[in-house]
């Protein structure tokens, strides 16, 4: 073989490896859960925990309830201040305060009713686009190992926009 030759087939084998390495590594931010979605699901699925739910600031209604709702919406408020300073700075403008209300306290609130406790096993991706990532949470309710499914949407500046269950019971 030439001289000429020599250096064209290194040039062609060491542009193939750049090639197909570039090709069959996956970026880390493209294999893993983001720390956004990784640090929501630490405070929904860690429980008890009277910083994130407390009975006392549910408003009960109907006859004969002894609830204070004063009591119950100062509690509230201090709260949702605590998820705020928790993972408020992942979250779009406005859309903490829905997470909370709607599915960011099941799991707390059902360990303070049932008084059980709540433990995160493992987190890990299934499945991730630009703007959004489904992420499987092994999780532990007293001794019982579950796997929830949770859809995580992002927007432009890859600030949560919504954060639900899939396939909630």
């Amino acid at each position: 073989m030439t001289k000429k030759a020599t250096h064209k087939t290194c040039f062609i084998l060491l542009f193939l490896f750049i090639l197909l390495t570039g090709c069959s590594t996956k970026k880390a931010s493209e294999s893993a859960v983001s720390p956004e979605a990784e640090a929501v699901l630490n405070a929904m699925f860690t429980a008890p925990n009277d910083d994130l739910y407390s009975l006392d600031s549910s408003t009960v209604i109907g006859e004969n309830s002894t609830a204070d709702s004063e009591n119950a919406s100062v509690n509230s408020a201090k709260i949702l201040e605590n998820w705020n300073k928790l993972v408020g700075k992942y979250f779009e403008t406005g859309r903490l305060e829905y997470f909370v209300s709607t599915y960011g306290q099941t799991y707390l609130s059902e360990a303070a009713v049932n008084n059980t406790k709540i433990s995160v096993k493992d987190i890990s991706l299934d499945s991730k686009t630009d703007d959004s990532e489904t992420v499987l949470v092994t999780f532990k309710i007293n001794k019982e190992e579950m796997v929830e499914k949770i859809y995580f949407s992002y927007d432009q500046d890859g600030l949560i926009k919504d954060v639900y269950p899939i396939n909630f019971k």
